[in-house]
């Protein structure tokens, strides 16, 4: 989400802060803690939101095909990663430029169970035929412009989530229309998704969050303005947009200190014994709270913050994955400056400490930002905003692979103008080169 965004009215400012009436400011307005009724328009005024849930992931060590199918970290080709022309191929199976390759062996430390992912361990799980450090800096080739355009008239796509499942990508994402909702598509390669059918769905499920749940067996999408301060839905088949159940409470308090937004742009990842809520506040701060494995899907409670600084260096859009074979966590979010940029923080356990990494922590050497990302000809945006690791595996433990990193973000034309609400972002696509 971005901006800031007062739902029940009011409009909100490029800073996260929402003003009483008044229309919201180019680039400011974000979703906020507030409910936002299913397919209803926001009451007094626009309402904005700023980041992206990237779609996508990288695969933890070991992990199955939630279908009960091939390992896609081993040695079947998983056709939803997107596949770089010219990539090589490096030992252990991951190819230059984003392309999963054949011939990597199956990794340690996850077991194929009926009907789903058990990548046991998350992080420590060893890497299949060849490992890479957990990243410290960052340099990202951009896919050349946006990978998709709205349809049906819709005036944006924003706040990607995306996994690969049985070789397909399958994103789900913000879409505003007048009024926020949101949609899916999949495709089976990074191409496909200019052509790919964007359903909307008919509960809206803003800024979501898509995984599937192992020890319970079941997808979960997690959202915000609901009829809590985020909820989730649970399915058997992702791919259809209309086979989510009815929401239920994912948390319920507020522990911003009345933030202009609330609680905002949550994500949920889980170890073997915990699974764990994060979300920010457009305040500058980044809150957790946490809950035993076995109780989750649940209501989280005892949100407290875990991360402070200024509301521009610690604005929202807030994703945590597992590093496949270091034993680290990396948690991202989103900042602002003279264009939308992300930080990066590590950690050698979800419960514990989170450190900013030096390399990746400024807009000046950011995690992804304008200053380290190549662009074919003319940059298409100045902004890398609200945005997710592709993931293939698409397990609780949010694995991605630092030997093949891929995010998908939301970005605009740098010439845009208007309400937060109708800029037209679109879906960017980053490669790391390093």
């Amino acid at each position: 989400m971005g901006g800031s965004a007062n739902p029940s009215g009011g409009t909100s400012n490029a800073n996260g802060g929402s003003t009483n009436g008044g229309t919201a400011q180019a680039g400011g307005a974000q979703a906020g803690g507030a409910s936002n009724s299913a397919g209803g328009s926001n009451a007094g005024g626009a309402v904005g939101k700023g980041g992206t849930s990237s779609a996508g992931g990288n695969q933890s060590g070991g992990g199955a095909n939630p279908a009960g199918g091939a390992n896609a970290n081993g040695g079947s080709t998983a056709k939803g990663g997107a596949s770089s022309a010219g990539g090589t191929t490096t030992a252990g199976g991951a190819a230059t430029g984003g392309g999963k390759a054949t011939g990597g062996t199956t990794a340690a430390g996850g077991t194929q169970s009926t009907g789903g992912v058990s990548a046991t361990g998350g992080a420590t799980g060893t890497g299949g035929g060849g490992s890479c450090p957990f990243p410290t800096s960052f340099k990202w080739k951009d896919s050349g412009g946006p990978l998709a355009t709205p349809a049906n008239g819709w005036d944006s796509l924003k706040d990607f989530t995306n996994v690969v499942y049985n070789n397909q990508h399958i994103v789900y994402m913000s879409m505003h229309s007048g009024s926020y909702g949101s949609a899916a598509m999949t495709f089976t390669d990074w191409p496909g998704a200019s052509t790919a059918t964007q359903t909307k769905m008919a509960t809206s499920a803003v800024a979501p969050t898509l995984f599937y749940f192992t020890p319970k067996s079941t997808w979960i999408l997690a959202y915000q303005w609901c009829s809590a301060k985020f909820c989730y839905m649970t399915s058997s088949d992702p791919t259809k947009a209309s086979s989510w159940s009815a929401g239920k409470p994912l948390l319920s308090e507020d522990p911003t200190g009345g933030s202009s937004t609330g609680p905002i742009d949550q994500t949920v990842i889980c170890d073997s014994t915990n699974c764990y809520l994060f979300f920010a506040g457009d305040n500058g701060h980044i809150y957790r709270a946490s809950m035993p494995i076995g109780n989750f899907p649940g209501t989280f409670s005892n949100s407290t913050s875990i991360l402070s600084d200024t509301s521009a260096n610690l604005f929202e859009a807030v994703q945590v994955y597992a590093v496949k074979g270091t034993g680290q966590y990396l948690m991202i979010v989103e900042a602002q400056g003279s264009g939308r940029y992300f930080r990066a923080f590590s950690a050698t356990s979800l419960g514990g400490t989170f450190t900013a990494i030096p390399g990746a922590s400024s807009q000046t050497t950011p995690f992804a930002g304008k200053s380290n990302v190549t662009f074919t000809g003319t940059a298409w945006t100045n902004d890398i905003s609200h945005g997710d690791m592709v993931r293939e595996n698409p397990d609780e433990t949010q694995t991605i692979d630092p030997c093949n990193m891929q995010f998908l973000y939301q970005g605009k034309s740098p010439s845009a103008s208007g309400t937060y609400d109708t800029l037209p972002y679109r879906p960017g696509l980053l490669t790391k080169t390093n």
